[in-house]
């Protein structure tokens, strides 16, 4: 029944996306319905009604970054780190929140990225909410998770790439002696 129901609210969207070149057809349903089940089973969680799949589809619809060739397998792993995100982040960002940050997130600096979303998710928003929100997050308008995030992407971004961390101004090289030599 609730397979019927996020299958029919799926089929609601086709409208709403058809505006941005995107369309939903039976097999591309299916396979978002099966992509839900089995990140609610690997992310150990129980949802009710349709789900968020409806909430992704319509946010991420517009992206500069989606095609109709990589949308259906794009929202599928977009399922993946929105729930397996609810879970590092102990639920404290409503899911609204969540997936607008998501959005955020996947069209400016990771362009479209995962692989640079899930590190900015993971790395910035999780460890902000764990270690510094108390009580849950107001209205989802934090800078200090907004500079979090950023951050980590940042950091993914450079991750590989020594020669970025090194900056002459503020690391000057070894000139040959120490404050041990005075």
């Amino acid at each position: 029944m609730q397979l019927a129901k996020a299958a029919r609210e799926l089929e609601s969207c086709n409208r709403e996306i058809g505006r941005h070149g995107l369309s939903l057809a039976t097999q591309d349903i299916q396979a978002l319905v099966a992509g839900r089940l089995e990140s609610l089973q690997v992310s150990d969680r129980v949802e009710f009604g349709g789900g968020v799949v409806k909430q992704i589809v319509l946010a991420f619809a517009g992206s500069p970054h989606m095609s109709q060739e990589n949308f259906v397998q794009t929202v599928i792993e977009l399922q993946e780190l929105f729930y397996e995100f609810k879970n590092e982040s102990l639920e404290q960002i409503p899911d609204d929140d969540l997936i607008s940050k998501m959005r955020s997130l996947f069209d400016d600096p990771a362009e479209g990225d995962l692989g640079y979303l899930a590190e900015a998710l993971f790395d910035g928003l999780a460890r902000h909410v764990r270690e510094e929100i108390v009580g849950g997050v107001d209205d989802g308008a934090d800078p200090d998770a907004d500079n979090a995030a950023a951050n980590a992407l940042t950091l993914a971004a450079h991750r590989y790439n020594v020669s970025d961390w090194v900056d002459e101004t503020y690391a000057p090289g070894w000139a040959g002696s120490s404050w041990l030599d005075e």
